[in-house]
């Protein structure tokens, strides 16, 4: 399981131990390499009493995970019926033919730019309908970002299970 080398990690931090094994209803066999001190003994209770929520925590920040991999694979559909990919290469490239863009504008150069949306097709649009469609992606893109800060900050500050239940992902 992959959390239970969450919690081994955070027992060998506070004494050496060879492994952990769980026995069920938050029951576990550590095999110590150095037998540990009351205070290091009162530390490994602690962590071993809040493990239920912290993997709880674990769970759901994986949940968070994929739907934030979903939301990026689905792209921003633009309001020309187009869609554009959003996760942090999207932005990048898209930002760099916006800059390209509005130089070529500025130098005389060109009053268009080109997107590639994300079935490869080139899109040539006017540098005033560029700029109002970047705005519209920046305001998405945040939006979702601002969405997936939220849900992670509610999580990871959730005092019980019964709180993080409530968090609608």
């Amino acid at each position: 399981m992959i959390y239970l080398y969450q919690l081994h990690e955070q027992i060998n931090s506070i004494v050496s131990i060879e492994g952990v094994q769980d026995l069920g209803n938050n029951t576990f066999h550590i095999e110590y390499l150095t037998e540990p001190s009351s205070e290091q003994l009162t530390q490994v209770n602690n962590i071993i009493d809040r493990w239920p929520l912290y993997k709880a925590k674990l769970e759901k920040l994986e949940q968070v995970d994929i739907s934030w991999k979903n939301t990026m694979s689905n792209g921003w559909t633009t309001p020309y019926g187009w869609k554009l990919g959003t996760d942090n290469q999207d932005v990048t490239l898209l930002t760099g033919a916006f800059i390209l863009a509005k130089e070529a504008n500025n130098m005389g150069l060109s009053t268009t730019g080109t997107i590639i949306d994300m079935d490869g097709k080139s899109h040539e649009l006017s540098l005033q309908d560029m700029t109002i469609l970047m705005i519209q992606y920046g305001q998405f893109r945040s939006q979702i970002s601002s969405q997936d800060a939220l849900k992670r900050d509610l999580i990871n500050n959730a005092m019980s299970i019964e709180d993080l239940e409530q968090i609608l992902l």
